[in-house]
């Protein structure tokens, strides 16, 4: 039991975490009159406070696109996808912008792995730990229930709700650890530069192996100095300078 109160003290915390006061005010309307390199400005002044919301990185991303610039719009739109992956005109930009790519990409995920996904982010993390709040209390009720009831169909109804509910507290659980996980991993980047020369070693002095391009997103495989070992979508790999990609 102490067990589970830690379990969702950790999970009430990990989403208080999204939420900030900000100010967008002068940010939307250098955004509004068209003066996109301002309103960037103003966007990652906010950014480096340390603010992280769906809204602060999509207005992002549509700034980055409005100014041409595919790297740094696919990586805000991005960040923004790890708040809520399913919002229409979020896909439709990341759509956009895929399409304008030079290094074209598959989807590799098996239908399977879609329906989950659409599952899982079906409800955000702040959702997800009020759901889960509310089934604990139901089934502690129902607990205690068991306990004062007599023999009879109460005691059958507790034993029953005690089931069901366990079974949905388990479950909302497991999404929010999967959620929180999936918002804070820090192993996928997109190409930043317009061409990124990759080489067999840490090094530009070891052999090129192949070049892409930005917009381009990538596995984070390792660091060594300034140089990540990054996998292609094709599973190639290769090594880029750090300041050439953006970690989602």
């Amino acid at each position: 039991m102490k067990k589970l109160y830690i379990l969702l003290l950790i999970v009430l915390l990990s989403s208080s975490l999204l939420a900030e006061e900000y100010d967008l005010t002068a940010a939307n309307r250098a955004y509004q009159n068209q003066n996109y390199e301002k309103a960037a400005e103003e966007y990652l002044k906010t950014v480096d406070q340390g603010v992280m919301n769906f809204q602060l990185f999509y207005n992002l991303g549509n700034t980055y696109f409005k100014l041409n610039n595919l790297g740094y719009a696919r990586l805000y739109y991005e960040k923004a996808a790890k708040f809520d992956p399913l919002d229409r005109d979020l896909r439709e930009n990341l759509a956009m912008v895929k399409a304008n790519l030079k290094d074209k990409e598959v989807d590799q995920k098996s239908f399977f792995e879609t329906v989950l996904q659409k599952i899982i982010f079906s409800f955000s993390i702040n959702v997800l730990a009020i759901l889960i709040l509310v089934i604990f209390i139901l089934l502690m009720a129902s607990i205690v229930l068991l306990i004062i009831s007599k023999e009879g169909g109460l005691r059958n109804l507790s034993k029953i709700l005690i089931v069901i509910l366990s079974c949905i507290f388990f479950i909302l659980v497991v999404m929010e650890i999967w959620r929180i996980r999936t918002f804070y991993a820090k192993d996928t980047a997109i190409i930043l530069d317009e061409t990124v020369i990759a080489y067999s070693g840490p090094s530009q002095d070891f052999q090129q192996v192949f070049t892409i391009h930005e917009g381009l997103k990538v596995t984070i495989e390792r660091f060594d100095n300034d140089w990540v070992l990054i996998k292609l979508p094709s599973g190639n790999g290769g090594w880029v300078t750090q300041s050439s990609i953006g970690v989602i």
